[in-house]
């Protein structure tokens, strides 16, 4: 196979079109954004890898592949596997992962360290065989080493902003740190626009919306997402939101937003180009939603990014209440029962005990 070395951006195989979700700012929805994005390009009939660049890992826990994977990003970026060996599928077809590391956070200067540049991943995503379509990388926020690498590599970045007071600078923040990477280390780096999440009906959200597409008409998707409480479940559950309700608003809006990734941004779909991709989804709802359960439960444990347990560590915790539950049951009821007894079979007997003491 190849040496990375000498692979940089050589033509001998078709490669795929590298999509980064990045904003400097946290807390936007980009991995809510990279997950449902790259599900709905599968659902379109697109081969996608999904890479989890955020030490954070929330992406690979959507869909339980730590233990199955057997290599990831930080193998990759430590030149121990090829790109085509550090892909592990997931259940959905035309959908596969590179998992993340929280080892990630100790290698902030690995990218650094590729020859002098932060090129290293670009490199370490040459595929010699069996390219796909596209792949989605979700990034970590502000702007590491990681991200840095993240967007030399990118051929077009989806930028997810979030209504809010501040929407609008961590906007022209990040447009700042794109135009700073596209005059040094990727020329070629493009928009491939912006995307307004978690929309809601009120002065806030109609109000982001309207000053975004004032100042940035020209970078705005056609699709927004709004509001939707299925995300903060499906966010509860670690599922993509679009298995989670695949008849929601946000299943639909991402297919729309894949739509635009593939024919253009501004491009709209009809209902009947994204029926073939609903039934898709909800084919995968109905094959993975009974069973997801079942197979978190079976998953060894793992702490979530808030450091509360979930898999298996999550069911043997959950699986003790119910008889510290029972035992708090038989302890009332033996209560209960002590003093019924005391009063009915007590008195006759401690009685003339106590009078004979009293004598």
């Amino acid at each position: 196979m190849t040496s990375h070395d000498d692979v940089f951006d050589t033509p001998e195989a078709r490669q795929p079109t590298i999509l980064s979700v990045y904003n400097q700012k946290g807390g936007v929805g980009k991995t809510t954004t990279s997950v449902n994005l790259a599900l709905a390009l599968a659902a379109m009939g697109k081969s996608v890898v999904l890479i989890d660049f955020d030490p954070q890992s929330s992406a690979t826990s959507n869909f339980l592949l730590k233990e199955r994977a057997k290599v990831g990003i930080h193998d990759l970026l430590n030149k121990d596997t090829f790109v085509e060996d550090a892909i592990t599928p997931t259940n959905f077809a035309g959908l596969s992962m590179i998992v993340g590391a929280r080892k990630l956070y100790s290698m902030e200067h690995a990218l650094d360290s590729r020859g002098g540049s932060q090129r290293g991943l670009r490199k370490a995503l040459h595929f010699s065989t069996n390219p796909p379509d596209y792949v989605v990388i979700d990034c970590p926020p502000a702007l590491g080493h990681l991200a840095a690498g993240a967007l030399a590599a990118s051929d077009r970045l989806v930028l997810p902003v979030f209504p809010g007071r501040y929407a609008l600078d961590g906007l022209r923040r990040t447009l700042s740190v794109v135009d700073h990477i596209q005059k040094g280390l990727n020329p070629n780096l493009s928009v491939a626009g912006v995307l307004m999440l978690s929309v809601s009906n009120d002065e806030v959200g109609r109000d982001s919306l309207t000053q975004l597409r004032a100042e940035y008409a020209e970078l705005m998707f056609k699709t927004v997402v709004p509001y939707d409480v299925d995300v903060v479940k499906a966010t509860y559950r670690r599922m993509p939101a679009a298995i989670f309700s695949p008849t929601g608003r946000t299943a639909s809006r991402f297919l729309a937003l894949a739509h635009e990734i593939i024919h253009g941004r501004g491009t709209a779909a009809t209902e009947e180009q994204l029926k073939p991709a609903l039934d898709r989804i909800q084919a995968w709802h109905d094959e993975t939603d009974s069973s997801y359960t079942a197979r978190r439960a079976a998953s060894p444990g793992e702490e979530g990014d808030d450091g509360t347990p979930t898999g298996g560590a999550q069911a043997a915790t959950a699986g003790t209440r119910p008889r510290f539950g029972l035992a708090i049951a038989a302890a009332i009821v033996g209560l209960v029962v002590g003093f019924a007894l005391g009063a009915t079979v007590g008195a006759p007997l401690v009685g003339p005990m106590l009078a004979g003491l009293g004598g």
